[in-house]
């Protein structure tokens, strides 16, 4: 489990940083795709007992949503890969790929749709998680914080989130509203990742809780 979630948290940090195109540049761009990719690779062979047991077992509502999640998740990082590599200009320049704009389009579209989902399968996950997270508090002797003090550090989190989903215009960057992802300049780099974890950390803890909810409703009527 540890070296999953270490897997897991190198894709997110990759992953962040290939959508800060503005601020790292084509190059480096380019090769955190690469990374990203690799990672990706690993994390579907570690995980491929899933691929095996796909029509095996009884399926409830969390396996329903986690296989619906997975395969929208493939077919988005798919889009994702196959559009940058026929859009580079580095990695495989000696190719002569030719993108256009509506090939570029499409790979934006892409990646803000695998932040989305990607989200949404570390919601699905997050007890598992931050079970394992809060195991290894202890083991190391860090002590939990007050309930209250937690409570207002995600709140804090969430509130700063759905600020920069609108601010962002996240709606538009999902279907077709924008070409380009462009970075306002007067902000500094670190506002670029802490605006993404936190419409990430909105995501997560919307899919963590309706899951919760709904599960609980079928329990109380029985099914």
């Amino acid at each position: 489990m540890r070296s999953r979630l270490i897997l897991d948290l190198l894709m997110a940090i990759f992953i962040l940083n290939s959508l800060a195109y503005r601020i790292t540049g084509d190059i480096a761009h380019e090769w955190i795709g690469v990374c990203v990719f690799a990672l990706l690779v690993i994390h579907n062979i570690i995980h491929w007992s899933w691929y095996r047991r796909i029509f095996q077992g009884r399926y409830n509502f969390r396996r329903i949503l986690n296989t619906i999640i997975n395969i929208i998740l493939l077919v988005t990082t798919a889009t994702l890969i196959i559009t940058g590599l026929l859009h580079s200009r580095t990695v495989l320049s000696f190719m002569h790929p030719s993108g256009g704009m509506l090939l570029r389009q499409i790979h934006t579209i892409a990646a803000y749709w695998c932040l989305l989902v990607i989200s949404v399968h570390i919601g699905i996950h997050w007890e598992i998680i931050i079970n394992h997270i809060l195991k290894t508090i202890k083991k190391i002797g860090i002590n939990h914080l007050p309930a209250i003090v937690t409570s207002c550090m995600v709140a804090i989190v969430l509130i700063y989130g759905v600020y920069s989903f609108l601010e962002r215009d996240m709606p538009a960057k999902l279907f077709l509203g924008y070409s380009f992802d462009f970075w306002d300049e007067n902000k500094n780099e670190i506002s670029f990742f802490t605006e993404n974890i936190s419409i990430m950390a909105v995501y997560i803890f919307l899919t963590h809780h309706i899951i919760k909810w709904i599960e609980y409703l079928k329990i109380h009527k029985g099914e």
